[in-house]
């Protein structure tokens, strides 16, 4: 899901290239640029989540329990991403619940008229397949460094 995401945000980025381009050289930006780079970050954050959860990638503030012994962090570590894991799911289910919401209203964008629910619907993988990471985590081993906050 993550290498969706960066084939996403790729995408975007050539997408943004070829609109500033089109501005720039011939006032003609590419229509809808805007929304479309709206509607695909959020999506592509959304497929990034698993990855994330899967290697502590997350942000981690440590001030408090940087002293603490390696038993209470891995504890604490454990805790935090049954929590995640548990936000995660309710947030797959809710991105689910506005999908139905959004195709029954038959919402559209302003510019594009590209249908809401579809970015919705492309966050939900993520969130869940996120989710069932956090609830399955096993805690840090001794030792190894988190990569955000530079502490064991």
């Amino acid at each position: 899901m993550a290498l969706a995401g960066g084939a996403l945000i790729a995408c975007l980025a050539a997408l943004t290239t070829v609109s500033i381009s089109g501005r720039w050289f011939a006032s003609q930006p590419v229509i809808g640029d805007v929304e479309l780079v709206q509607l695909g970050i959020a999506a592509a954050i959304a497929l990034f989540l698993p990855y994330c959860q899967l290697h502590g990638s997350h942000l981690i503030v440590d001030f408090f329990t940087a002293r603490s012994s390696g038993r209470s962090q891995r504890l604490l570590d454990t805790w935090a991403a049954r929590v995640a894991g548990g936000v995660f799911l309710l947030l797959a289910w809710r991105a689910t619940v506005g999908v139905l919401d959004l195709y029954g209203a038959g919402e559209t964008t302003m510019v594009l008229g590209v249908p809401l629910w579809l970015p919705y619907a492309v966050m939900i993988p993520g969130l869940a397949l996120a989710g069932v990471a956090g609830l399955l985590q096993q805690p840090r081993k001794p030792g190894r460094t988190n990569a955000m906050s530079g502490t064991a």
